[in-house]
């Protein structure tokens, strides 16, 4: 049997057990056909649009100067088969913004039978959840099934640069995606920020910064009250003239560590397991 032929078998069962992650907030549907598929968050439709799907970041594919990612090229097959299994007809949903700087189109993905396609991925752990203001309705929902592929370490998470680390003795090259645990030590507030200061044995401290005009997103987990604990948050860290600033707009990259926390992910521990469905594409 071949690899294509056993995925295929195995696309067809899965999706039925997914999440339907929706918001009434989202636009009405609108069914379409798809082209191509770039990576696993890009498609070409067959009316010349190219989508970019809201919520998740999977890895790079080679493309040009871009090197291949751990799961790059899988996460691509998997998402192609997943629409040939469906036809290659899907159904977009829009948030409050649809366009991105490069003029793609930003979209929920849906099969025809209601299984969101972020969801699917993000539960697969085939990718990481992107929470990118203002298209944040569904980000709980995404974020849900992200800690449960975390909690069995499933594709990406099995890699040690996926997982969370100590923001105190990280070493400076250190930067791109990261999730670190630290003591906020510091927080400031600047005109067009905030910025709360993690811990670190290092001369200069890692930096949280959030956006002013994300702020807003916060209102069930103010900043300010974050200082002296130790916090899990997850984000971009840029590391520019000595200064290592990690970029957060959405409370859902932020978890104060406390043993919450941690019964929390052994819940979602559990919950993986005790499924009768057998997901083979793990392996």
């Amino acid at each position: 049997m071949s690899v294509i032929f056993t995925i295929s078998i195995f696309l067809s069962i899965a999706p039925a057990n997914a999440e339907n992650c929706i918001s009434q907030k989202l636009s009405p549907p609108e069914r379409v056909s798809v082209k191509w598929v770039y990576d696993g968050d890009s498609l070409l439709l067959t009316d010349k649009r190219k989508i970019r799907i809201i919520g998740i970041d999977t890895p790079e594919t080679k493309h040009h100067k871009q090197k291949a990612q751990a799961y790059g090229a899988k996460a691509r097959e998997v998402l192609r088969v997943l629409l040939k299994n469906n036809n290659y007809q899907v159904v977009l949903r829009y948030g409050k913004e649809r366009k991105d700087k490069y003029g793609r189109t930003l979209a929920h993905v849906y099969l025809t039978n209601g299984i969101n396609v972020s969801n699917w991925l993000l539960e697969q752990g085939y990718a990481k959840t992107l929470a990118y203001p203002p298209n944040v309705q569904l980000a709980k929902c995404y974020k849900k099934s992200e800690e449960i592929a975390q909690s069995q370490s499933l594709k990406i998470w099995r890699y040690k640069s996926n997982k969370v680390r100590n923001a105190a003795s990280l070493p400076r090259r250190i930067s791109g995606y990261v999730r670190l645990e630290g003591k906020v030590s510091n927080i400031k507030h600047y005109r067009k920020s905030l910025i709360m200061e993690l811990e670190s044995d290092r001369k200069t401290h890692i930096q949280v910064k959030i956006k002013k005009r994300n702020l807003k997103y916060f209102n069930k987990m103010t900043p300010e009250k974050l200082w002296n604990k130790t916090i899990i948050v997850t984000g971009i860290l840029k590391n520019k003239k000595g200064r290592r600033t990690l970029y957060v707009s959405h409370p859902t990259q932020i978890y104060v560590a406390s043993a919450k926390l941690s019964n929390k992910l052994k819940s979602l521990e559990t919950l993986k397991k005790s499924s009768d469905i057998k997901w083979s594409l793990q392996k």
